[in-house]
């Protein structure tokens, strides 16, 4: 009956075991602002490089569609006392450099379009892995070029300077230290 439903249906149904236990391995307070945000998609080709009669046989090829996200801002922990200062209605804040606080790739949006295995090959099952980490990189670096840290910046000043004025301050100073992406 199963076999004859994936043939009518094309495609088969999945079962999902989701009763086991799940593991809480760390649990982290955050003081984090984040201030922006990229969507980038990213084609990514990997696989061997052999010449066209290895790679007929032997050859594994993958063409995955990557979009994911990149989260910039700031890490407020480390802020102390001497980072705030003003009197009256003036206040000068220094804020920390901003940097990436996470680069997610969306799995429901990230596929893979194409796959071609040589004749005698079942392929690597680690290709689509590797697929994925270098997407990820691939998006950070999008990201970085595209001024992410720049625009975190931008964001957080004008975010900081509504708050500290609707707080009753008139002059207010942002200092944020220039940052660059690794």
């Amino acid at each position: 009956i199963v076999l004859i439903k994936i043939w009518l249906d094309g495609k088969p149904e999945y079962r999902f075991g989701t009763d086991r236990a799940a593991v809480i391995r760390q649990i982290q307070s955050l003081s984090r602002l984040e201030t922006s945000s990229f969507s980038i998609d990213k084609i990514i080709e990997i696989g061997t490089n052999y010449d066209n009669l290895k790679q007929f046989f032997f050859g594994d090829k993958l063409l995955l569609v990557a979009h994911g996200k990149v989260i910039a801002g700031f890490d407020f922990s480390n802020l102390q006392a001497q980072d705030f200062a003003g009197s009256g209605s003036s206040v000068t804040i220094r804020l920390p450099a901003p940097q990436i606080l996470s680069v997610i790739l969306d799995n429901k949006q990230t596929k893979v379009f194409d796959r071609s295995k040589g004749l005698f090959t079942k392929g690597d099952l680690n290709l689509e892995s590797a697929a994925r980490e270098q997407a990820e990189t691939a998006i950070l670096t999008a990201a970085c070029q595209g001024g992410i840290l720049e625009e975190a910046s931008k964001n957080a000043q004008e975010q900081i300077k509504v708050i500290f004025k609707s707080a009753g301050f008139n002059n207010i100073v942002v200092i944020i230290p220039e940052a660059k992406c690794n």
